[in-house]
C-alpha cells in the first residue's frame, strides 16, 4: 500500500534554476521556439533576460536569442 499512496501524491522537486533565479530576485518566464521546445529565463530586476541554466551554472546572462539557437 506505500507504493499506492506514494503514486498517488509525487513529491515535487523544485528546478534549481529556477529557484536561483528567485534568489538573486528574479522570477521565471518560460518561452517556447517555434518548434514548441520550451526554455526558462530569469527576468531580474533590472528587466534583463536571461537563460535560467546558463544563469545558475555560469553566472553568465545568455539572453533568448542566443540560447534559442543553440548558443
Amino acid at each position: 500500500m506505500p507504493f499506492a499512496a506514494a503514486a498517488q501524491n509525487p513529491v515535487g522537486l523544485a528546478n534549481p534554476a529556477s529557484v536561483h533565479c528567485g534568489e538573486v530576485g528574479g522570477r521565471t518566464v518560460i518561452r517556447k521556439d517555434q518548434a514548441g521546445n520550451e526554455y526558462g529565463f530569469c527576468r531580474l530586476p533590472k528587466g534583463r533576460l536571461c537563460e535560467e541554466w546558463a544563469l545558475f551554472r555560469d553566472n553568465k546572462c545568455v539572453g533568448p536569442k542566443a540560447a534559442m539557437r543553440g548558443k
